[in-house]
This record gives structure tokens, sequence and C-alpha cells, in this order.
């Protein structure tokens, strides 16, 4: 984890599912994405070992991101401490072992070992959401000035882990069959787990966090509202179109997205715009990344609603879809908050410690310099990706996936292990916390 000048690394549970995140899943979702391109760009993403990469994506690199930010970033925004924090380290233990057993069931082909995971994914999830509600309710006064995006988001989270362990044991024991016939299971499962859990949350985390980070206002708080309607309608509209069967439900439901995503785009541009220091920073550059992103995403939702593409997604299209909204949608708007929420957090921990020196605010922590890498080799990689799958040009999907793979290494130098030799040397007193708060 970076950070600056003077005083004690404070190192907590929190930090082990960021660090997990950034340090080892990310890298290995990187030399997955390598040795898969050929199966990448085939479009044969209903395999197994699709599956393995997607759940590591999903599970491994987003899901335990937001737990460790939300697990630490909680005493920080509400002023009370993280209730329960004690079970913190079992609960990590217990999702942890049940992600790895879930995607070595993928790997496998074993039935079994899926279920197994995803039982226990689904466990340890509603434990750390119960966790978080019970911190909320705790801190109510404070808790008013969170966005609603957020407590839909871990709504749609509970949804997600639940009925993907009712997938896993239906793959095991079939006993709906018709689950699985015209994708109907897995659409579900992606739509709550990419519209309603890594969406909103994307969303709440920019509404919440951004316009405080950098002193300006959001345009109009009406407008983040709406987001949050056209979201939940187009999740309502896929369910119903899984349920009827009607294909021109999926394509009003894209029609909505993209709305929600044009909306979404020019708030962010209008944030970064209004920020008060024009100092180079990284999570500038990521927030815009995710605007162009945005605009990607709504164009291609627009023409294939209208029927300018051929094919109906579960195809190469939906493929190409997934890859640029988890690697690049999500992932640029979590790069870019770890810029600023990791700094933050040691200054925050370190600041409850008695001998602590003042606190640093250099802007160089918001922009170091191999950070620029890690942003054009994500961005160019994920543009190589979507495009090797939309046109099956295996060459194009690996050259994507090692410049994803350059960029995860050099991000999990910089916050995952760039601290660890200076402590190992003793030039960084390091301090071993076991309360998060």
């Amino acid at each position: 984890m970076a950070t600056g000048t003077g005083g004690p690394l404070a190192f907590t549970v929190g930090n082990w599912f960021t660090w997990t995140a950034i340090g080892l899943a990310f890298p290995l979702l990187s030399f997955s994405l390598i040795a898969a391109a050929g199966t990448l760009a085939r479009g044969a993403w209903e395999t197994f070992p699709v599956f393995a990469i997607t759940h590591v994506t999903t599970l491994g690199w987003v899901t335990m991101t937001i737990m460790g930010a939300a697990a630490q970033m909680a005493p920080a925004l509400l002023g009370t401490r993280f209730r329960g924090e004690g079970t913190i380290p079992y609960q990590y233990g217990v999702f942890t072992l049940s992600v790895l057993l879930l995607v070595i069931g993928f790997v496998r082909g074993d039935p079994v070992l899926v279920a197994v995971g995803g039982s226990g994914v689904a466990l340890a999830s509603c434990w750390f959401v119960g966790l978080v509600l019970w911190t909320v309710v705790a801190a109510r006064p404070s808790a008013a000035a969170m966005p609603p995006h957020l407590p839909v988001a871990f709504v749609c989270f509970m949804l997600v882990v639940l009925w993907g362990t009712l997938l896993a044991l239906d793959l095991q024991w079939g006993f709906w069959p018709g689950l699985f016939v015209a994708h109907r299971g897995l659409v579900v499962h992606l739509t709550l787990g990419l519209g309603g859990w890594f969406g909103l949350m994307v969303v709440g985390t920019f509404y919440r966090l951004v316009p405080l980070v950098h002193g300006a206002r959001v345009a109009s708080a009406r407008r983040g509202q709406i987001i949050l309607l056209l979201t939940m309608c187009a999740i309502a509209a896929v369910f119903v179109g899984v349920a009827r069967g009607s294909g021109w439900m999926f394509r009003a439901a894209a029609l909505v997205v993209a709305g929600a995503l044009l909306l979404f785009s020019a708030e962010i541009v209008h944030v970064l715009r209004h920020r008060r220091n024009r100092a180079p920073d990284l999570n500038v550059n990521h927030w815009y990344a995710v605007s162009a992103h945005s605009v990607i995403l709504a164009g291609i939702a627009i023409a294939w609603s209208l029927g300018a593409m051929h094919g109906d997604p579960p195809d190469r299209v939906g493929e190409s879809v997934v890859v640029l909204f988890l690697l690049g949608w999500v992932s640029q708007a979590m790069i870019g908050q770890l810029y600023k929420i990791t700094p933050f957090l040691m200054w925050y921990y370190r600041a409850t410690i008695s001998d602590v020196l003042a606190i640093p605010r250099r802007p160089t922590l918001y922009h170091p310099r191999i950070g620029g890498g890690v942003f054009w080799l994500s961005n160019i990689g994920v543009v190589l990706m979507a495009i090797g799958i939309w046109e099956g040009a295996t060459l194009l999907v690996a050259a994507g996936a090692v410049s994803v793979a350059l960029s995860a290494f050099v991000l999990a130098y910089m916050l995952a292990y760039r601290w660890i030799p200076p402590v190992v040397s003793r030039r960084l007193t390091f301090q071993w916390r076991w309360r998060i708060s």
C-alpha cells in the first residue's frame, strides 16, 4: 500500500481484502486471460474455464476490493467503528476459501466443488452485508448522507450470490431443468451482478466520494436518482424478458441502460471539470476513462437495441460488452479510487496512533509516474481484447490480455508489494492492528 513520509504504516484486518484483490486476484486474472485468449476469441464463453476466469474477476478482484474499501471506509465516513469486526478474519477466510474452491471446481469441471464453493461464497457474502447493515444502523445520522444506490447495490449483491448458489446446485443435481434453457439462469445472474451489484456500487461510490475529494458539486442530485431508477427499470425489464421469452424487453432494457450510462458520463465530466485542485491526479484520469467507456457501452446498447448489429447476446458481442464493462468500466473506477482511498486510509489509521507525525498532503501521492503506465496499459488492453473477441482474432485478444497483465503487475507492485522491502529493512515502521476501527 502506498504511504507518505513519517509515522508507522498501520495494516488492519480490512486491508486483507484489498491486498488479496490487488496483489493476488488481479495478476492471476491477467495470466488466465492470456491462457484463454483462443477460447475467448472463439466466443466459447459458456465453458468451465471461462466461468473460472469470470469468477476470479467478479469475486476475487472486484468484490474483494469493494469489501476491503467498505470495511475500511465505514469508520472514516460514518464516524463509528465497524460492527462485528472481530468476526471479519473468519468471514475473510470463508469467503477466500470458497472463491478458491469455486474457481478450482470450474477449472476441473467438478460441479460438486462449484456447489460447495458457491454456497460458501453466499454465506460469507451475506455475513459481510449483515455487518455493513449493522454498522450503518449504528451510525444512523451519518448514514443518511449515503446515496440510495449503495443499499440497493448490497441487496443485489445478496440476490446475485444466492442465485449463483442456486445455479451451482442445479448444475450438480438438475432439479430445475429450465434454468439453463436459453441461458435464462445465467442472464439473471449477469444482470444482478453486473448491473445491480457492480453498476450501482460504482455509481453510488462516485456520488458519495468523487465530489467530496475534488471539492465539486454534482450537476443535479435528481440526475443520480434518475440513473438509479433507470437501472432498476432495466433490471426489471430483463427479468420480464427472461420469464416471458420476450426479445423486445431485452432491447428495451438495453435502451434504458444506454440512457443511464449517458447521464452518468455527463455527471462525471461535470464534476471533474469543476474540481477545485488542478494538480495532476490519476483518479481524474481513470474517471474520465469510465466516462468514455460509458459512452462506448451506451453506443453498443443503442445499436443492438435498434437492430443495427447482427446476432443476439450472448455471443461475441455480448462477450465483448462484458469485457468492456468488467475490465474497463468497473475496473477503471476501482483503480482510480484506489489512488485516493489507499493513501487516505493510511493517513486515517496512522492519525489514530499517538506518536504519528503530521499527515502528509503531497499531490504526488495521487499521481505516481508509473501509475500512468497502469492507466494506458489497462485501457488499451481492454479495447484490444474487446475488438479481438468481436472479430474472433486470437492474436488481438492475446495482445490485449498481455497489456492488461502488465498493468495488473505494476498496480500490484505499487499498492500491494512496494511497502514490504522498507518494512523488512526497518526503514518503515510497520504496525499490525487487529481492529479496523
